[in-house]
């Protein structure tokens, strides 16, 4: 179990610093050419999805917080905030790009390695990819970067709004509540732990992708390990941040 993990550990870090040591490629219009691929598949493709649990968790949190602590909508904001921002916005999009982006990642690049003979013209598209990490490893950091910021956005958004609508009240009285709540370091910091989290989807999705060797029945192996290792990454992730922010 040690010899695995500590293979695996080695494995994604290799594939970090092969991104960063090939950062330079980004200057060729193949590698910004699959960069854009990435995240408009990792990125605009998800954007539904999370911006539609964002919309219901800041009308649910917030109409539900009211209905059990009262009109006191300090109280329920700072809910939001703490659990949209802080929380459980890095992670659903976390989650959303493991079902959706990690396994296809790892399919993706586990088919470059056996495809010969594929003609659909998206394999045209990367024929000539001698590149395949640092794309996808930067575009799904990218991707999750800018869903973290629409998911706040649009559950602070909800949030107000449900409020307003519940308690009877103005806007712009629960914008002007919202902003003395709220903690401005919040932002970044749910950002940056969404581009962490996109980051290393990307690197553990292509290391998987990376070992199919031989034959096709090596793929579902390193699709179920691309998505085991991406979900055991952000959630570790996510521990040691939270222990970190407690003490």
């Amino acid at each position: 179990m040690i010899s695995a993990t500590t293979r695996l550990a080695v494995g994604y870090s290799s594939m970090l610093a092969h991104a960063f040591a090939r950062r330079g490629l980004l200057r060729l219009p193949e590698v910004r050419a699959a960069l854009s691929r990435q995240i408009q598949i990792t990125g605009v493709q998800a954007l539904p999805y999370v911006l539609t649990v964002a919309l219901l968790f800041g009308a649910v949190v917030v109409t539900r917080a009211l209905e059990l602590l009262g009109p006191d909508d300090d109280t329920a904001l700072k809910a939001v905030v703490w659990g949209g921002i802080r929380e459980l916005g890095p992670l659903v999009t976390a989650l959303i790009l493991i079902v959706r982006s990690s396994v296809a990642i790892a399919a993706e690049v586990g088919l470059m390695r056996l495809r010969g003979g594929i003609q659909d013209s998206h394999w045209r598209d990367i024929e000539h990819e001698e590149e395949v990490v640092l794309p996808r490893v930067l575009g799904a950091s990218l991707s999750a970067a800018a869903l973290v910021s629409c998911f706040q956005f649009v559950a602070i958004g909800s949030a107000l709004v449900a409020s307003a609508v519940t308690l009877g009240t103005a806007f712009e009285f629960e914008l002007d509540s919202f902003l003395d709540t709220a903690s401005w370091w919040l932002v970044p910091l749910s950002i940056g732990k969404g581009a962490l989290f996109g980051a290393g989807i990307g690197l553990i999705a292509c290391y998987h992708g990376l070992q199919v060797e031989g034959e096709v029945g090596a793929l579902p192996k390193a699709v179920v390990a691309a998505g085991a290792g991406s979900l055991t990454f952000v959630f570790v992730v996510d521990l040691i941040a939270i222990v970190l922010l407690v003490t």
